[in-house]
């Protein structure tokens, strides 16, 4: 049993360890918070983005230093935690703050007749304003409304009226008898029934759709898949090719552009926004799976080889640190990005495997 001990020892001695870092000095814990400052004002989206301008600036306070990404990534993100970063993805940035307030002051106000009118108007100043689209309809209703009512805007009261409740009952019966395929395809009829009705109070589009449906259920209708059209297919089909192409940042931009464009159709009909993000999903994911991807260019692979020869002369770190600069030279040469900079990313690091193949093979 000893003879046992005594060998364990002396293979976890003979194991190499791993490296002891020293801890972070105050120089570095200074550049560290001014870049998790930056994070929390909405300078950079993510902390992988503020990564490589911060390992820049922390590479001459210690030069014999090489601290790793993983390392610099945890220190950013604890900073800026420290600083007030809610700690869940989408956060609301200040700067999308700015921008959401007059519209929360001006609903609070009643200038705005309902959440959604207010929602529609954040989403174009968030495009005129030239940022990218990271909140879905829901989250930017639910942020407006929450700071609307910090603005003194009145809790409004959810019971509908016997008479809200006989004039939405029939259509509600209505949609039982397929006059209507959803509950949404018969609320511009209920409002214009609700006015004849002398109800002067305006209920959203929303509220009054959901009250439709669950009528509805209660009588025992039942909603059923409803397939594509060969128009709408082809709609959603260009909008996945898009999103895989780099065009939209992200599922929610491009599920956005293709619902509005589907409405002005007449194409979207009873469909929900989650529907069309798994529609939209799936037809990008086969396209990958498809080798869609688009080729790199000859003035593409050009630039790619430059960065990558700078990684192996160690001007980068890693591919990743090089990855928004070479998406930022692509960008100068006027050259259409159609990658996102995870694909720049893969595409340096299978550049780099190569030359250093050359190298020793």
């Amino acid at each position: 049993m000893a003879r046992q001990q005594s060998g364990s020892q002396a293979a976890q001695r003979a194991r190499p360890r791993r490296p002891v870092y020293p801890g972070w000095s105050e120089a570095e814990d200074r550049v560290v918070s001014r870049f998790a400052r930056a994070i929390v004002r909405g300078r950079y989206p993510h902390v992988k983005q503020a990564l490589p301008d911060c390992r820049r600036e922390l590479a001459p306070i210690a030069p014999g230093l090489q601290r790793t990404d993983v390392a610099i990534a945890w220190r950013l993100l604890c900073r800026a935690y420290d600083f007030g970063l809610p700690r869940w993805m989408h956060f609301w940035t200040d700067q999308e703050r700015r921008l959401l307030e007059p519209h929360a002051l001006a609903l609070a106000l009643g200038k705005y007749s309902d959440a959604p009118t207010a929602v529609r108007l954040v989403n174009r100043a968030f495009k005129q304003a030239g940022l990218a689209v990271r909140h879905t309809d829901e989250s930017v209703r639910d942020e407006i409304l929450e700071r609307a009512r910090a603005l003194g805007r009145a809790p409004r009261s959810g019971c509908f009226s016997p008479e809200e409740v006989r004039v939405i009952a029939r259509f509600s019966r209505a949609l039982v008898r397929n006059e209507y395929r959803h509950g949404t395809a018969a609320v511009a009829d209920c409002h214009r029934a609700l006015a004849r009705a002398g109800i002067t109070r305006r209920r959203s589009d929303r509220a009054l759709a959901l009250r439709i449906n669950t009528g509805a259920r209660a009588l025992g209708w039942m909603l059923g898949p409803v397939a594509w059209s060969a128009s709408g297919a082809r709609t959603v089909d260009r909008f996945a090719r898009a999103l895989v192409s780099g065009k939209y940042p992200s599922i929610v931009a491009a599920a956005r552009a293709c619902r509005y464009a589907l409405e002005r159709a007449g194409q979207f009909g009873n469909r929900t926004d989650s529907g069309l993000r798994a529609k939209l999903r799936k037809q990008a994911l086969d396209m990958r799976k498809a080798g869609f991807r688009p080729r790199w260019s000859a003035e593409e692979l050009r630039i790619l080889d430059r960065f990558a020869r700078a990684i192996m002369r160690g001007a980068y770190p890693t591919a990743s640190a090089a990855a928004e600069p070479c998406r930022r030279a692509l960008e100068r040469t006027g050259l259409p990005v159609r990658a996102r900079a995870r694909a720049v990313e893969d595409k340096l690091r299978h550049l780099v495997l190569g030359l250093r193949h050359k190298r020793h093979p």
